[in-house]
């Protein structure tokens, strides 16, 4: 068992129109499913693509800020989880700035891993999305549980 600590980062995004009203929302776990917290983020005015990088950006800063050495990303969203792990060309000059910053903060995990997990899997982080369309730009609702 290692003794670096773990997690596993949720993300999703949602725009009400697209571009429109937008949120991010993240879930950090455990490595055994366990909830540790829950996030939601106002985008402001959006699409669901940079709703979803926000939304990947809001829970790995958040594990970053925890401690966390070690995380796996996961989300629904093929475009961010691809172009992400650098698999597809990020080509929209509206995601270039968000896929760099994410790409920059990996660096200061000893692991971390991005991939695509089916929509039915990530109905938390869509959940909480959804409630991060409500919030103002920036605007951070933070949800532990413990």
């Amino acid at each position: 068992m290692s003794s670096k600590k773990s997690c596993i980062v949720e993300f999703d995004g949602a725009a009400k129109g697209n571009p429109g009203p937008a949120g991010a929302g993240a879930v950090l776990r455990s490595e055994d499913g366990r909830v540790i917290c829950r996030l939601s983020e106002g985008v402001g005015n959006a699409t669901n693509n940079v709703a979803e990088y926000r939304g990947m950006l809001l829970g790995v800063k958040h594990a970053m800020s925890e401690g966390y050495e070690r995380i796996s990303v996961q989300g629904d969203s093929q475009l961010v989880t691809n172009q992400v792990e650098g698999h597809w060309r990020t080509r929209s000059e509206n995601l270039q700035p968000l896929c760099s910053e994410v790409q920059g903060l990996r660096n200061n995990f000893d692991s971390f891993e991005a991939r695509h997990v089916p929509r039915d899997y990530n109905r938390d982080a869509n959940d909480l999305a959804n409630m991060g369309v409500h919030l103002k730009d920036g605007e951070v609702r933070v949800y532990k549980d413990y």
